[in-house]
């Protein structure tokens, strides 16, 4: 083969740690939103005074998964604005992120085809 041909077979593979800041720092808010969801899932605020001042019901809940869906949507425009030095595994981010959401989105079409009528 040419050597120019070879040039081109050559991936280049990231490693050092801008790559990987870049890559997790967007995927953090998302990850603490879904620990704040698991979290209220079965809480029962009665039990919490100061909480139940604030939230009655499951108020907490529904607060909770409201700022996971809109981490969710900021998650990939995150990854796309990194700076530069991280700006690699950013884009990488949201590449992953674009790709989650259109998974998490035929799971609702889905989800919603059983809800349906007859």
């Amino acid at each position: 083969m040419d050597d120019a041909v070879n040039e081109d077979l050559n991936t280049k593979i990231v490693k050092d740690s801008n790559f990987w800041k870049g890559l997790i720092i967007p995927a953090l808010l998302p990850l603490f939103s879904l620990i704040c969801v698991i979290l209220t899932i079965d809480m029962e605020i009665v039990d919490y005074p100061l909480l139940n001042m604030f939230f009655g019901g499951d108020d907490l809940f529904f607060y909770s998964l409201t700022a996971l869906f809109f981490s969710l949507i900021a998650w990939p425009f995150i990854g796309a604005k990194m700076p530069p030095p991280y700006h690699e595994g950013g884009k990488v981010s949201s590449i992953i992120a674009l790709t989650v959401g259109v998974f998490l989105l035929f799971w609702v079409f889905a989800l919603f085809s059983f809800i349906g009528g007859p």
